[in-house]
């Protein structure tokens, strides 16, 4: 009996411990991330530092995975059948197209890096779910995330104003910047929208102006990438949370709470627009239009990513694909233009078909699940929904799964906003002994009474005593 106590204590304490280094890595990873192309631009034995420290990483949260205690993990079977049906179904389309010799050589390491930070990701995804288990873990979990991204988004700033890091859209006339030289635009604002809900969930929760300040500088972060995915996604998350707000929500938050955002937003748009007009904002979106296309040129890569599913693909690869190593070729021959689809659905429907579409849908319903049982009017359940739709629609005009501090922003937060949701539903609710609790209780007391009364003995001075 007494080996359960020491078991549980030791799992705890290196739950401890895990939490702890998941807070650090949450802050540090999309700095790594940056500083990759500031301090370091060339790569190191092929891999550039970012790789490296993710690289590093991923052993360590292997080796200390088992030594876990399952005790009051919630969700975690949901991130952990996402994860082996990744690992299972990426390994068998990868060595499927090993086999047959269908996979050009050099395409072969590029290939295994991308599947490599898919599963990453979601390995991150299950890690957070263990150890988020009490309210604490998961308030300073989802702070730790928010505070990188906060420190990325000044970052960010400071480049595109004082003229610092990468100038992208020349052509179309256009300044912008995702921070240092080299930084993918649509990964940094797939990592710092989502982390603008989360900070307004924070504001809302705990009437925080911090958080709401924090968040007004998160949205500027991301409108200077101006990436047009991002403010598309972040007008569908908007929209939601309008719905919500006239709608749904019951009670209704504190507008006192969000009320420095709008402020700020204002004031920050006014500032913006009367010293550098909105021409920036314009030519990004009509150079494409201008010129017959959506999304320079994506629209493109859809159409020949879906004539090659439907119409030109045999029976086998329209059920396993034909794997990401092929997809550069044969984006080349319908447009000119050696890249992947910009598109996490067309992506994954050429890497793997129908098994493909399957894992992407699957990713997302295990995301969607976690608001089962919210009450619909709960922020809690608002917030949700507006990670889901930021990122789900980024990923279907831009592609974010081979990020994966976007990845693992987006679901990390989803999982810490659910798990409050569930401790605080629990200290609110009285817990209600059961009868068969009831009875159990009982049958002790008369056990104790019954042992109490064996140790007597009629007529004796211990019976005084006792």
């Amino acid at each position: 009996m007494r080996l359960l106590p020491i078991t549980w204590s030791r799992g705890e304490s290196v739950a401890d411990a895990a939490i702890v280094a998941l807070c650090v890595f949450s802050v540090a990873n999309p700095l790594v991330a940056q500083a990759t192309f500031f301090f370091f631009p060339y790569p190191l034995a092929g891999m550039n530092i970012m790789q490296w420290f993710q690289g590093l990483c991923f052993p360590l949260i292997l080796i200390t995975l088992p030594k876990l205690s399952r005790n009051g993990v919630e969700f975690s079977p949901l991130f952990s059948r996402l994860l082996w049906a990744y690992v299972i179904s990426l390994g068998l389309l990868h060595l499927r197209l090993l086999s047959t010799g269908r996979l050009p050589a050099d395409m072969i390491g590029t290939e295994r890096m991308v599947y490599f930070k898919v599963i990453f990701g979601l390995l991150l995804w299950y890690y957070a779910s263990c150890l988020t288990r009490s309210q604490e873990s998961a308030r300073r979990l989802l702070q730790s995330i928010l505070l990188g991204a906060l420190i990325s988004a000044g970052w960010v700033l400071i480049c595109y104003f004082f003229g610092i890091g990468g100038a992208h859209y020349a052509a179309a006339g256009v300044t912008a910047t995702a921070g240092s030289e080299g930084a993918s635009g649509k990964g940094m604002a797939g990592f710092l929208l989502p982390a603008v809900a989360g900070a307004i969930f924070l504001a809302l929760r705990e009437g925080s102006h911090w958080w709401a300040m924090g968040a007004s500088l998160l949205l500027a972060a991301v409108f200077v990438t101006f990436d047009r995915s991002a403010q598309v996604a972040f007008m569908a998350g908007l929209s939601w949370m309008v719905i919500w707000w006239v709608g749904l929500a019951r009670p209704r938050p504190r507008t006192k709470a969000i009320l420095p955002l709008v402020c700020i937003i204002f004031a920050l748009g006014s500032i913006y627009f009367a010293h550098r007009g909105s021409e920036e904002l314009v030519a990004r979106w009509t150079r494409d239009f201008d010129r017959g296309e959506i999304g320079s040129g994506r629209e493109t890569f859809y159409a020949t990513a879906w004539n090659w599913f439907c119409q030109d693909s045999s029976v086998t690869d329209f059920c396993f694909g034909m794997g990401f190593g092929n997809i550069y070729d044969l984006m080349f021959a319908g447009s000119g233009i050696y890249r992947h689809t910009h598109s996490d659905l067309f992506d994954m429907l050429l890497i793997g078909g129908l098994v493909g579409l399957a894992l992407y849908l699957l990713l997302f319903y295990t995301i969607a699940s976690l608001g089962r049982g919210l009450p619909v009017g709960s922020t809690e359940f608002a917030i949700l929904g507006t990670l889901l739709i930021s990122f789900g629609v980024m990923s279907l005009f831009t592609g974010l799964m081979a990020f994966p501090h976007a990845v693992y922003a987006f679901g990390a937060q989803c999982i810490c906003i659910r798990a409050l949701a569930i401790h605080e539903e629990r200290d609110r609710v009285p817990i209600v002994p059961s009868v068969s609790a009831w009875v159990r209780k009982y049958r002790l007391s008369q056990r104790q009474i019954h042992d109490y009364e064996g140790l007597l003995v009629p007529n004796s001075e211990q019976n005084e005593r006792l």
